[in-house]
């Protein structure tokens, strides 16, 4: 990295909000120089080779516990980026790690060694008193932020959606074998954005001037139940199936069974998430206060959810 283009050190960046994010970051005019921290850049990484020019992504093997690992990434850096986050935890994984750990030691790094600006990548629905282990480690987490790293800029987007989502494909994909859909919080309400308007919320989040923290909470335009969200897939892949609203109680017993399995179809903790809505509560700056008109559902679905019709795009 020889040139003068701004470079960017990037943490969680080979997952789904981060492979539409480096697309933007070095696309013209921008052409941000990135550095991309992964735990196996030639498993998980090497497709982001591609999202730039030569030379303008760099993948290098790094462990977040490890400080050396990530004052090696951040050295030579104007900016960072924490995408860093799991749905769920594991013997090796653990939220309070990920989510709360890991930003004091960005945190701190960024301050050692500089960092212009530090853009967190939160969740909405961040409270206190919640009764979710997730949330808990992601409210801390922006805490120590906020307390250690003045110029940053911490973002809570709701649902993301969009090509290669875990949201709309993992349903679509259920639907395909089973006749039923089981909804645990069916009228619990979300605020689904699309992935490319948070990724465009990052590059504005990197150029504000701003001395003190910033949070934005990151929503689309309209306002869905998990029930009306299921029935617009329906209708974009064209199959009927029967929507079977699960109650907390019922749900919270069999996620104790389905927690177990290698990826966990639902898990305790993520049944106290279904509990809250997840909608932008008002306190705080949205997306509009970046500049951005959100792309609704209807405009983005059709685009990439076809291949679960009967028939594909033919249908």
């Amino acid at each position: 990295m020889q040139n003068n283009n701004r470079i960017v050190g990037l943490f969680g960046g080979t997952g789904f909000l981060g492979s539409n994010l480096i697309r933007l970051l070095t696309a013209p005019p921008l052409e941000y120089r990135i550095k991309v921290a992964t735990r196996n850049p030639y498993r998980t990484g090497y497709h982001l080779k591609s999202q730039g020019n030569a030379g303008e992504v760099e993948l290098l093997k790094t462990n977040v516990k490890n400080p050396e690992d990530v004052r090696r990434v951040l050295r030579n850096c104007d900016f960072a980026i924490n995408l860093c986050g799991i749905l769920f935890e594991t013997k090796t994984s653990k939220f309070h790690q990920i989510h709360s750990e890991f930003p004091y030691l960005l945190s701190n790094l960024c301050n050692e060694i500089g960092i212009k600006k530090l853009v967190h990548v939160s969740a909405l629905g961040v409270r206190e008193k919640h009764t979710s282990v997730y949330m808990q480690s992601k409210l801390q987490g922006e805490k120590n932020i906020q307390e250690i790293f003045k110029s940053s800029v911490i973002l809570r987007p709701s649902i993301c959606f969009g090509h290669s989502d875990k949201f709309f494909n993992k349903f679509a994909s259920l639907v395909q074998f089973s006749p039923v859909l089981p909804l645990v919080g069916a009228k619990t309400e979300f605020e689904p954005i699309y992935v490319g308007d948070v990724g465009k919320a990052v590059v504005k989040a990197l150029e504000l001037n701003n001395l003190e923290p910033k949070i934005f909470e990151l929503g689309g335009p309209e306002i869905f139940t998990f029930s009306q969200l299921m029935e617009i897939l329906l209708a974009e892949i064209k199959k009927k199936r029967i929507l079977i609203p699960i109650n907390f109680s019922l749900a919270k017993f069999l996620a104790y069974f389905l927690q177990l399995m290698p990826n966990p179809l639902l898990t305790p903790d993520q049944v106290n998430i279904l509990r809250y809505p997840n909608i932008v509560s008002g306190n705080y700056g949205v997306l509009k206060d970046l500049g951005i008109s959100g792309k609704n559902i209807h405009s983005i679905l059709p685009k990439y959810i076809y291949r679960f019709r009967t028939g594909g795009q033919f249908r």
